[in-house]
């Protein structure tokens, strides 16, 4: 019973860092934003790539994550994330996405994690001499973890991905990942156990490794 109670506990700490947004015009309008100006600045770059597309690439990226809460205001995070990229087409692939982030500014003794992974199409645009813009949308799932005074709790979410971003080719095998921005769906619990949708907002850049050729 009274381990039952611990467990408890520790699932109402962890509902309580869930994020609830109150709408989702704030993160879809900063990924729009993103991918406009992205867009404005490309037709500057025009020219073809000289680089024939890679048969697959694997990314690392550092990534920052804006969390919306109704109750709380919101959370930064902080952490990586990493993709596995196989090009089915020259402008189609096909795309799988995992990262892990940990909620900054928890008081001590408490922390909180979120892992994602997804996977999907990707869209790239390869007109473009020295950048390579893409879209995507990705389909996976999620998992939120909590401690407090030694509780330990989880719980599992469906997860969304849709966003692009620009790599900057640097040879035939390698590239810098500029900019990467996301809109992050979440469907965490609230602490009295309903459902709830949060909205949210992904930020990211790191490096791109290109391997053989389509």
């Amino acid at each position: 019973m009274t381990h039952h109670r611990f467990f408890a506990k520790g699932m109402n700490t962890m509902r309580t860092f869930c994020l609830k947004a109150p709408a989702l015009a704030w993160p879809a309008r900063c990924v729009a934003l993103v991918l406009l100006t992205l867009a404005a600045s490309v037709p500057s770059l025009a020219q073809s790539s000289s680089y024939s597309t890679p048969a697959y690439e694997v990314s690392g990226d550092f990534s920052y994550v804006r969390a919306r809460s109704n109750n709380s205001g919101g959370f930064n995070l902080l952490g990586g994330s990493g993709e596995f990229t196989y090009h089915v087409r020259n402008w189609l692939a096909l795309t799988a996405d995992g990262g892990g982030y940990v909620f900054r500014g928890f008081p001590a003794g408490v922390s909180s994690t979120m892992y994602t992974y997804a996977a999907g199409p990707r869209f790239t645009f390869r007109r473009y001499r020295r950048a390579t813009p893409f879209v995507q949308a990705l389909l996976g799932g999620g998992r939120l973890t909590a401690s407090s005074d030694n509780v330990h709790a989880a719980e599992n979410s469906v997860v969304m991905l849709a966003g692009g971003g620009i790599d900057v080719p640097v040879s035939q095998h390698f590239a810098i990942r500029a900019v990467q921005a996301d809109y992050l769906l979440t469907r965490f619990s609230l602490a009295n156990g309903s459902s709830a949708t949060q909205h949210n907002l992904r930020l990211s850049f790191g490096v791109v490794f290109r391997f053989g050729e389509r």
